[in-house]
């Protein structure tokens, strides 16, 4: 997605029917994703990194179960939008330069050099820490349910948000981040249902998944 895309976006961040609608649903699924592959209730005090956070949508949820969560975005409108929705809820906007925790949803199949995102997120975590994510798988079902039935029917997000050529396969993914010093790469389809709003994970998809790798 452009950055002209997302500019003209960046007034409908925290409207959870509009245009990022199955973002603020996706939540859910995220956050338990988290709380489960690291087993934990809460995310107490744990340092954490949003690459790619646009309007914070995930930067609040993490924050109120005790994180210190830092989020950064190439887009200025996007930063300011979630600036501005974090001061209106009481969130602090926070900067560390080392973190326990790495999160990078919807992001990676968006970007041109995969190898760079993923180089420099080791740079920034502890040993050990975790780096979450989710993206969408390269296959048929995926062009035709992620893209043109999205894009072109349900209308749930814009026209030109992805390109088929740079979504990723998990095998992909995961010799990326073995290749790079990562271990213990996992990954879970997740499943959208349009009508009701809400994610799941799911043995059928092959679309959107979620994962996980830690910084050895």
């Amino acid at each position: 997605m452009s950055d002209k895309l997302f500019d003209s976006l960046s007034d409908y961040w925290w409207d959870e029917n509009g245009p990022f609608k199955a973002l603020h649903s996706f939540n859910l699924t995220r956050v338990k994703y988290i709380k489960d592959n690291l087993g934990k209730n809460d995310l107490k005090d744990l340092r954490i990194l949003d690459i790619g956070c646009g309007g914070g949508i995930l930067c609040e949820p993490l924050s109120r179960l005790g994180a210190v969560v830092t989020g950064i975005d190439t887009n200025k409108k996007a930063i300011s939008a979630a600036k501005a929705h974090a001061k209106k809820e009481n969130l602090n906007t926070i900067k560390e330069d080392s973190f326990d925790l790495i999160t990078c949803m919807e992001v990676l199949e968006h970007v041109s050099d995969l190898n760079e995102i993923i180089l420099n997120s080791k740079k920034l975590l502890k040993k050990n820490g975790y780096f979450f994510g989710s993206t969408i798988n390269k296959s048929l079902s995926s062009y035709f349910f992620a893209i043109f039935v999205a894009e072109n029917i349900l209308k749930i997000v814009p026209k030109g948000t992805h390109e088929w050529q740079k979504l990723i396969k998990p095998n992909h993914l995961k010799k990326s981040f073995l290749q790079n010093g990562f271990s213990s790469f996992q990954s879970e389809n997740v499943l959208y249902n349009p009508i009701n709003n809400s994610w799941k994970i799911s043995n059928l998809s092959k679309i959107n998944y979620l994962f996980f790798a830690i910084n050895q």
